[in-house]
């Protein structure tokens, strides 16, 4: 029997290797959410795009990643995690030999949403991996490298891209970054196709998909983030209108949600909600990410537009970026079990006074600005490692294996749709803060950290007020043989 045929028994009899092929996937579909952060200048003058285009280009990509995670889950649920990969890599590479081939800014945003869709099929089966292989006393490592790896590739992907368009030209070594997934993708394939079991970790007796219940959620969230990645072309009120009307439809796909369950499997089971760390981490997620993903991006645009240097440069002065978040996932994976929440309040309160210190050192010019804002990306990262890893473990420790796909699938749209909204936001305030300042970039960076600061603020006060709330839960549950009830076993 090939290997390929091997059971699911089989592949949880080796689950590391079975993993260590998927951060494999997991790190080239994470890694141009980084690079794109230098490559946007080489973009501009090669294309002639405007802000509008490269806002799309930066947003549309985790805008249509957040659309494909959750019913990406489900369908690895129902046809299993070789089969999902397999699909997601091989849009993934279709879409990154496009986007490297663009000749105009359109072609390259449709090859973006194209990539970031392919990337939310890919991710979610990473985080199910670890619920499906792993015991859950047994998750804090491996899902301390999943988050090592994107951490990692996210963070380093400045410093890739700068490096390749150093040596390929500022005209075309953007695309050079793009080109280099295929390969990259296609060895992967190989190793899927090879290693991975065929049939799914389960059977399911019913495979019909939930296409009403997919529209609706993507509908809902397009017209949640739209007016905001379109800020820059429609002017007025009346725009935002279509986020109550987004608010609408994604209440409308609840209902239709409950209403199926008795039919066939959902896109997302709201039972999910019932379990109070899930609910907790989908807020807190969505928090952090909205605050944090659009730090490399600003200090991108503050480099190459305000200070003038290079790509190369730019990578080289956020690369410790890279370097504290493995470091912070390594440690929150390994210290998750020991100290749980109070370990994300730990890293968001780094994450805060760096940013902090980050804004009162924006007047540096020079080597000055890239030394100093270096030491506080490094610690930057370690927080953000102790926030991401942890919280990955915390929030899905819960849920039963069973849907494991869906709920990971479901977290990281969360997750997306605030990076989304987040990245938005925060460099539409950095450039508007530009052109109301007479170009003065330090100002400008200063007010994007403001709101930056603001968010992580926010998600703070939630995880302070989850542990708050914890500790009352725990106390208000009295041992069992404090409060004996006859003929009833307490759940643990």
């Amino acid at each position: 029997m090939s290997r390929s045929n091997a059971p699911a028994a089989a592949a949880r009899a080796r689950p590391w290797r079975i993993l260590n092929i998927a951060l494999i996937v997991s790190f080239i579909s994470w890694i141009d959410l980084g690079a794109i952060t230098v490559m946007l200048p080489s973009i501009d003058r090669a294309l002639g795009t405007d802000n509008n285009v490269l806002q799309w280009v930066v947003s549309g990509y985790s805008l249509m990643f957040a659309l494909a995670l959750v019913p990406a889950g489900r369908l690895g649920d129902a046809k299993g995690r070789r089969y999902a990969l397999l699909l997601g890599l091989t849009l993934f590479v279709g879409a990154s030999t496009m986007a490297g081939l663009a000749n105009s800014g359109s072609v390259l945003v449709a090859a973006r949403l194209l990539q970031g869709a392919a990337a939310g099929i890919l991710s979610p089966q990473i985080a199910a991996l670890v619920e499906e292989l792993f015991r859950p006393s047994e998750r804090g490592r491996p899902f301390g490298a999943v988050g090592a790896t994107s951490h990692a590739a996210t963070a380093v992907g400045p410093l890739i891209g700068g490096m390749v368009i150093a040596v390929g030209g500022a005209d075309n070594g953007w695309r050079l970054v793009f080109l280099v997934n295929a390969p990259i993708g296609i060895a992967a394939a190989v190793l899927i196709w090879r290693y991975f079991p065929k049939k799914p970790a389960r059977d399911q007796t019913d495979h019909q998909h939930d296409l009403i219940g997919t529209l609706l959620l993507a509908i809902g969230i397009v017209l949640v983030i739209l007016p905001a990645l379109q800020q820059g072309q429609w002017t007025g009120l009346l725009p935002w209108l279509l986020v109550p009307v987004g608010i609408g439809v994604l209440v409308a796909f609840r209902s239709w949600e409950t209403s199926t369950l008795r039919r066939h499997p959902p896109v997302f089971d709201f039972r999910l909600l019932t379990h109070r760390t899930y609910r907790r981490g989908l807020l807190l997620g969505f928090l952090y990410f909205a605050g944090f993903t659009s730090l490399p991006l600003i200090f991108s645009f503050h480099l190459q537009f305000g200070l003038h240097r290079s790509p190369l440069h730019t990578g080289l002065t956020i690369a410790p970026l890279a370097i504290g978040s493995v470091l912070g996932a390594v440690l929150g994976g390994r210290n998750v079990d020991r100290y749980g929440r109070p370990l994300l309040a730990i890293g968001l309160a780094i994450v805060m006074a760096s940013l902090t210190m980050m804004m009162a050192l924006t007047g540096l010019h020079g080597t000055a600005f890239s030394i100093a804002n270096g030491i506080l990306l490094l610690l930057a990262g370690i927080g953000s490692g102790l926030v991401i890893t942890p919280n990955n473990t915390l929030t899905l420790q819960q849920v039963p294996r069973a849907d494991a796909g869906s709920a990971a699938g479901m977290y990281r749209a969360i997750r997306q749709v605030g990076s989304a909204i987040g990245l938005t936001m925060i460099t539409a305030t950095l450039l508007a803060a530009v052109a109301a300042n007479d170009g003065r970039w330090p100002t400008a960076l200063r007010y994007a950290l403001a709101v930056e600061i603001g968010i992580v603020a926010a998600a703070l006060l939630t995880s302070l007020v989850d542990i708050l709330g914890s500790r009352r839960h725990g106390r208000n549950r009295a041992p069992p043989q404090s409060r004996p009830r006859p003929g009833r076993r307490l759940s643990r």
